[in-house]
């Protein structure tokens, strides 16, 4: 084997050790026992857990203590069955959450291996396998509970020890655990989703591209690092077996919102505002049971208008300022043409509102002179 074969070798296996790596915290695992009618373990059973969307099967075998262990498995409902000589087969449904273990022990009944026994009642499940404290937001809250910009991450609010409180903005846009915002850590898809710039979440996704995530408290598990604060763990869709899709279009205009109170005090029109959110996704199977597609895409338009407010000085207070500064103004100062003055005000009027426009002048400068102060009506920008 020449170098260039052992250098491609050891990159695939690096890669594909990687790809485990990441696939860790975005996949679930089902573990359990397969047990005879009296409790005694049944070693070397056969255990097949088939994913009920995609049909996508897996085999394992139980081990001399009767346990098995299928990794990897991404969310959603799996069927889960065993089967051994002597005994009828068990089936058993069970759901598994983003980066969740779930436990199924199966209990075997004596018969032929052609019947079938089926657990159609699930009951709740209870986190035997880990410390982890985590709540699961899933596909149908995702799609139903209201978000004003349809921001997935919106939704983390709705856990325990979470609070909106921190300004900052950073992480998933919350504080978990009393820790600050950017103390988050925010996977997408098994994959650390964080710009470490700003502290922020990276790269946003579409709210109907979103299967679930999960909101990690307390107590995590060897496979997450970084977060001080908690785990936003998000996974997106897949397609399946079923052709599946969506369309839409959210729209909010200025037309039926209402004007500010400061806007209505000063006669100030309504400013336009228009924004437009739209998009579509739709997934697919390619090969049944083997091969599938999933698009999502989300565009946003936003037509808005902005009014600033600002205090400028009137051509008596320029008139009686240092030459420097009335040069300054001259070239630089002057005022945009249909401006409308909405209130003149003098310096003694903006120091009671706490505005000291003569901070660090002279006691007996051109500055500490009465002289007034004009505020002009809002200027209006448009953004595109």
């Amino acid at each position: 084997m020449n170098l260039k074969t052992t250098c491609l070798a050891a990159l695939a296996v690096l890669c594909l050790l990687t790809s485990s790596m990441f696939g860790q915290t975005e996949t679930g695992q089902i573990t359990g026992n397969v047990v005879d009618p009296s409790g005694a373990a049944i070693p070397k059973a056969a255990v097949t857990v088939k994913n009920v969307a995609t049909g996508a099967t897996r085999t394992f075998t139980t081990d001399s203590s009767g346990t098995y262990l299928v990794p990897n498995l991404p969310p959603g409902e799996y069927q889960v069955s065993a089967s051994a000589a002597g005994f009828a087969t068990t089936q058993q449904l069970a759901t598994v959450a983003v980066g969740s273990k779930v436990g199924v022990d199966l209990h075997l009944q004596v018969g032929a291996a052609s019947q079938l026994i089926e657990v159609t009642g699930q009951a709740f499940q209870v986190n035997t396998e880990t410390q982890t404290l985590q709540s699961v937001i899933s596909t149908e809250q995702v799609l139903e509970l209201p978000t004003l910009t349809r921001n997935p991450y919106d939704l983390v609010l709705i856990s325990g020890n979470v609070s909106n409180t921190d300004p900052t903005g950073r992480g998933a846009g919350v504080s978990i655990n009393g820790q600050r915002a950017a103390s988050t850590n925010v996977l997408l898809d098994g994959v650390p989703n964080n710009d470490e710039f700003v502290g922020a979440v990276g790269q946003s996704v579409p709210l109907d591209s979103v299967q679930e995530f999960s909101v990690l408290t307390s107590s995590f598990t060897a496979e997450y690092g970084r977060a001080s604060g908690g785990v936003v763990n998000l996974a997106t869709k897949s397609g399946t077996n079923v052709l599946h899709g969506s369309a839409y279009e959210f729209n909010r205009v200025s037309y039926l919102g209402s004007n500010g109170f400061d806007r209505n005090a000063n006669s100030i029109a309504k400013p336009v505002y228009d924004r437009n959110q739209f998009g579509f996704s739709v997934g697919a199977p390619i090969i049944k049971d083997k091969l599938f597609v999933f698009e999502s895409t989300e565009w946003t338009r936003v037509r808005s208008a902005s009014n600033t407010i600002a205090y400028i000085p009137t051509p008596q207070f320029i008139a009686a300022a240092a030459p420097a500064t009335q040069a300054f103004f001259n070239a630089f100062g002057q005022t945009r043409p249909g401006l409308q003055i909405l209130q003149t005000v003098s310096k003694s009027q903006l120091a009671a509102n706490g505005t000291n426009i003569c901070k660090g002048g002279a006691a007996g400068g051109p500055c500490n002179m009465q002289q007034p102060v004009r505020q002009p009506s809002p200027v209006q920008s448009r953004e595109l």
